[in-house]
C-alpha cells in the first residue's frame, strides 16, 4: 500500500515539476508537516487540479485550506493556496 501512494504521489506532483519562471504550470513552494503551498499559473491551470495535487501529498485524504498571507508574486498574476491535510477518518487525537 506505501509503494501504490508513493506511486500516486509521484504522478501528481509529475505536472509540478517545472518552476514557474521556466514556463511551468505551477510549482510546490513548500511541503512538509502535513501541509503543502503551492503557486500556480490560473491561464495554465486551476485551483481544482492544485488541491487534487495536495490530496495526493495527503495519501488520499482530504483537506483544508489554510489561510496565509499573500505571496509576494500576487503581482505576476500567479495564485497560492496552502493546505493542511485532514486527519484520519474516526481518528480521536490519540485519546
Amino acid at each position: 500500500m506505501l509503494k501504490l501512494n508513493a506511486v500516486l504521489l509521484a504522478s501528481a506532483l509529475a505536472g509540478c515539476s517545472t518552476p514557474i519562471s521556466q514556463g511551468g504550470k505551477s510549482e510546490i513552494v513548500s511541503a512538509a508537516n502535513e501541509t503543502i503551498r503551492m503557486r500556480w499559473n490560473p491561464q495554465l491551470t486551476n485551483e481544482r487540479e492544485m488541491r487534487s495535487v495536495a490530496i495526493a501529498f495527503c495519501g488520499g485524504r482530504d483537506v483544508d485550506e489554510l489561510q496565509s498571507l499573500p505571496d509576494t508574486d500576487a503581482s505576476s498574476g500567479l495564485q497560492a493556496k496552502t493546505w493542511r491535510c485532514k486527519l484520519f477518518p474516526g481518528f480521536a487525537g490519540g485519546r
